[in-house]
């Protein structure tokens, strides 16, 4: 299979250089994701009153760039498998670049919709495929914490974005500020250069190289002055020997017929599987169909939540606009703790689809309601549990879909759940909307909280599962 992006086999799992990469994807996060949940709100305004065209309309361009975002996603997913992470990540950065720095010559909405739609939803969709994918295979051990710090990234863009968006807006004008924006998403390039494929080893030789250096640290005495470092170093200087021990291990676990036929193929790379072949077998899986519906119906929950909540505070609570605003300070905030809250929790062993079934039922269930507070400090409280919800599920969204499918097929599942995401945002959230114009947003905040529970309780088949079988293997 061609692939341009660099592989190196001195990449080490959790080590060194892939500190890096992880920093980067936390960066290509903020300005990708961050980037359009921060601004597309403050260009619909702009975009009104530059072209003279009515809030429905402007609003048209915003909503073609998320669909194009999640749409687009199964396809950056494909490019990932094929050409890599790295060019994957640069042709977004491109597209994102060329994009925004032509809006800036835009007269005319279709421009905007060409352009900022089409050509940026392209970018946004290939980089966060890429910059998420990436993650996965060059962390083992300190997965959940790469998993969790690079969304984390998007939860401080979204919260950086608005303001930054709308000063440049307001200093620079409307041309000047989008010109400015292209600058920003130069970043991606810079990560894409920076992302190197290391040369695939399976994760058991990963894991039994991480078992081998815990039982020599728990073979030295307490005081003989040896760290961890000290024996990661000299594991590093053994590196041929170790290697050499991994395949001996493995030629004694075949049986002597096996080792006369395929001694060869036993320790040779693993045949590359087919895109085809991938999908194939991720769809014939039940459970991939459950964490397919399950993002689907969560997402429709949270746009549900994010389109109608400022209208409905402000129309119909006693809360008054300074307040309202203070309300959505608060959400903000809460997104942020719950995020580090997500990123401390990260050394810790546990399944992280139990908190992503009580992260998004404690959202949902919240969203139900928020339309019933009548006072301030209820509404405060409300916002918090919405946001550190919201934001502990969005950061353990890797992790979670990771546990659903192999390293291998992660680009392709991590695709098509975005894509599930785009379903949402076109099929629940306009349900939620139409309900709300007729009830004034109360019952369509309700609406999309009971879609948001059902979302979460259908995972409990997968969950009782899993608790079986660990029960199950505890026993033998």
């Amino acid at each position: 299979m061609f692939n341009c992006c660099i592989k190196r086999n001195n990449l080490k799992l959790d080590r060194g250089y892939v500190w890096l990469i992880m920093m980067m994807s936390f960066l290509s996060h903020f300005v990708h994701v961050g980037f359009t949940s921060g601004v597309i709100g403050n260009l619909t305004v702009v975009h009104s009153k530059f072209f003279s065209i009515g809030l429905q309309q402007s609003s048209l361009i915003g909503s073609v760039h998320t669909a194009t975002m999640f749409m687009f996603s199964p396809v950056a997913s494909i490019l990932v498998k094929k050409v890599g992470c790295r060019v994957t990540q640069i042709f977004g950065g491109i597209c994102l670049i060329l994009g925004l720095s032509l809006l800036s010559l835009a007269t005319k909405q279709w421009h905007a919709i060409c352009l900022f739609g089409i050509l940026a939803g392209i970018g946004i969709s290939a980089t966060y495929v890429a910059s998420s994918s990436i993650l996965s295979m060059h962390f083992l051990k300190y997965k959940n914490l790469a998993f969790s710090f690079a969304p984390f990234g998007a939860i401080v863009g979204s919260a950086v974005w608005p303001k930054l968006s709308q000063h440049l807006f307001d200093t620079v004008g409307y041309s000047r500020a989008v010109a400015y924006f292209s600058i920003f998403h130069i970043l991606h390039v810079i990560a894409g250069l920076s992302f190197c494929e290391p040369i695939q080893i399976s994760h058991a030789e990963a894991k039994l190289t991480e078992k081998k250096e815990v039982n020599v640290m728990k073979t030295l005495p307490e005081d003989s002055g040896y760290t961890e470092e000290h024996i990661n170093k000299g594991f590093q200087k053994n590196e041929e020997i170790l290697e050499q021990n991994f395949k001996d291990e493995k030629i004694s676990d075949i049986s002597p017929i096996e080792k006369k036929f395929n001694s060869d193929q036993q320790l040779s790379k693993k045949p590359s599987v087919s895109i085809t072949a991938s999908i194939f077998t991720l769809f014939k899986s039940s459970k991939t169909w459950l964490l397919l519906a399950n993002f689907w119906l969560w997402n429709s929950c949270s746009d549900c939540f994010h389109i109608l909540i400022n209208d409905y505070l402000i129309k119909h609570t006693p809360l008054t606009v300074p307040e309202v605003t203070w309300a959505l300070t608060v959400l903000g905030i809460a997104k942020l703790v719950g995020s580090l809250l997500a990123v401390s929790m990260s050394p810790l062993k546990f399944d992280r689809l139990n908190i992503h079934f009580l992260a998004v039922l404690l959202y949902s269930v919240t969203t139900i309601a928020i339309p019933y507070c009548m006072t301030k400090e209820l509404c405060y409280t409300l916002m918090t549990f919405w946001g550190l919800g919201f934001s502990m599920s969005i950061c353990n969204l890797l992790a979670v879909t990771m546990d659903f499918c192999e390293v291998e097929t992660l680009p392709i599942l991590f695709g098509f759940t975005l894509f599930a995401e785009g379903l949402g945002c076109l099929m629940g959230t306009p349900l939620c909307t139409l309900l709300a114009v007729k009830t004034e947003e109360q019952y369509g905040l309700v609406l999309g909280g009971c879609i948001g529970v059902i979302g979460s309780l259908i995972l409990i088949p997968e969950m009782i599962s899993r608790f079986r079988k660990k029960k199950t293997k505890t026993l033998n």
